[in-house]
């Protein structure tokens, strides 16, 4: 048995334990976590889909790091209390509203990000994870240019589209990223660290006062934003409530954190993915309509949500192996991508794979990511602008990075240059 995995071999890289897994142990038990792992995509698919056998309500009140922080939510509930919920919030994000909603914004955004990124004067500088300085190099359309994209580019164009879509205003980013970084930190403590939960719950507090303040706004005076809506739809024909004041709060804040979490890794993972891959790089720069199904290659390649927690209602089997009623599972979304058994050649990297959208990467069944339509659509409208406008973009070999991260996994920097 593989028991002696670590947390820092998960974030390094994880995939040559994930094929022995899958391989040799597809339900292995792992000491260090006080959990189960399951790796093979059809057992994965059959835990996530049965919400009565595998559920997501722990026993003990600190089981979940999410709810802990958040409070009773989508990811934490299951059951008519979960339905209830999401049947409210699912509708805003519906793939028809957010293409005729967002299509507009994100490509507003996405260009203003890029003219940002070719007006930066030659005094600017990013940092690395040394802190080293690289100092880009002011030009237009044509000129040369080095930025860290994760920072300026997939986690701005996350954070703005989010925050505009929940309804808030943008004036100062830095609080909004602060409060996602917070609130990332503590969801992802499984180590327990005290004091990186006390600061997920202050981010959590002055985030929940900023969403007080807008729903008694929303009260005088209605608009189109998602958060909008929700209040809309809180209420039944009778006018009876559907949802707490307490509930909006904190699915609104579930919103934020994986409207930024989630899509700011998938876009740069999706950019290193063909960064390191050039030949399919070029491809996709040659051929946008390439760039959705390579979306989902790097979807599946490198989730950027590596596994999914649940919790036995009652003692199960699960490929031969017995589990008992309320231990704790993980189903390693990152391993099932990357199954043998589905997927050929797992780990290589193929913008023509046919089958790439069978990825676990917003999970499935009841849990399904209901924000998966917004995602996509920022990736397939911000891609294709920051591919074509920052001409011969590549990695900066100065500055080497990669993915990382045994929960929630990419980039820490992204530094590329263009035109150079």
């Amino acid at each position: 048995m593989l028991t002696s995995i670590t947390q820092s071999q998960l974030s390094d890289n994880p995939y040559p334990i994930f094929q022995h897994l899958l391989a040799h142990e597809p339900v292995t038990w792992i000491p260090a976590f006080n959990m189960w792992m399951v790796t093979r995509h059809a057992h994965v698919i059959e835990i996530l889909r049965d919400a009565e056998s595998f559920t997501m309500e722990p026993e003990s009140e600190r089981a979940n790091p999410m709810e802990d922080i958040l409070g009773p939510m989508m990811l934490s509930i299951d059951g008519p209390d979960h339905k209830r919920i999401r049947d409210v919030f699912i509708e805003p994000f519906r793939p028809r509203h957010v293409r005729q909603w967002y299509t507009d914004l994100i490509r507003e955004i996405s260009h203003q990000l890029v003219d940002d990124l070719l007006a930066r004067v030659s005094t600017s500088s990013v940092t690395d994870t040394n802190e080293a300085t690289v100092p880009p190099v002011a030009g237009g359309r044509r000129g040369g240019g080095s930025s860290d994209l994760d920072k300026e580019f997939s986690d701005k164009l996350a954070i703005y589209t989010v925050v505009a879509a929940i309804g808030f205003e943008v004036n100062d980013l830095s609080q909004f990223r602060d409060w996602y970084e917070a609130l990332g930190a503590a969801i992802g403590n499984t180590m327990g660290d005290e004091a990186v939960r006390q600061q997920g719950k202050a981010a959590f507090e002055q985030f929940r006062q900023v969403v007080l303040a807008q729903l008694e706004r929303l009260k005088v005076k209605p608009n189109n934003s998602v958060l909008s809506e929700i209040v809309h739809n809180a209420r039944d024909s009778a006018g009876r409530a559907r949802l707490t004041t307490d509930e909006i709060v904190s699915n609104i804040a579930l919103t934020f954190f994986g409207g930024v979490e989630t899509t700011s890794a998938m876009l740069s993972n999706t950019i290193w993915a063909l960064l390191t891959h050039p030949d399919q790089f070029e491809q996709v720069c040659q051929d946008p309509s390439l760039l959705p199904n390579a979306l989902e290659e790097a979807l599946r390649w490198e989730a950027p949500v590596q596994s999914a927690m649940r919790f036995p209602t009652r003692d199960v089997v699960v490929a031969d192996v017995p589990i008992r009623r309320g231990e704790k599972i993980h189903s390693m979304l990152g391993a099932a991508n990357r199954d043998p058994a589905l997927f050929e050649e797992p780990d290589r990297f193929d913008i023509h794979r046919k089958n790439a959208n069978q990825h676990l990467s917003f999970a499935y069944g009841p849990h399904f990511c209901f924000g998966a339509p917004l995602a996509r659509l920022e990736a397939t409208i911000g891609l294709p602008i920051l591919f074509e406008r920052l001409e011969r973009l590549h990695l900066d070999p100065s500055h080497p990075t990669k993915p990382v991260g045994h929960e929630f996994r990419s980039p820490p920097t992204l530094v590329c240059q263009w035109g150079l």
